[in-house]
């Protein structure tokens, strides 16, 4: 099983994940960054927190599930729980 390491690996999260109002559905690793959304395109700029990625894997252990997610790729799934389904970001399988 993959996990992330440190605990306290710098993570951006929307404001929705911050505030529990949705699960993560959506998990980037891009330009050394890691960024869990909820899937959604409702965010405005202002509205992304940064957070230790311990604070998300202990709400929610699937998201190891996504630590050995390579750069350049997302991650997405319908529910928690669900498959993630990895693709290079920007585009989608068919």
């Amino acid at each position: 099983m993959h996990t992330f390491v440190p605990r306290n690996l710098k993570a951006y999260i929307c404001a929705h994940i911050f505030e529990k109002t949705r699960p993560v559905l959506l998990v980037a690793h891009e330009e050394g960054d890691w960024i869990f959304a909820c899937g959604k395109d409702d965010h405005e700029t202002n509205q992304w927190h940064v957070v230790g990625v311990g604070h998300l894997i202990d709400r929610d252990a699937t998201l190891n599930d996504c630590a050995n997610l390579q750069e350049g790729y997302e991650a997405e799934r319908n529910a928690v729980g669900g498959a993630w389904i990895r693709n290079i970001i920007g585009k989608t399988d068919c």
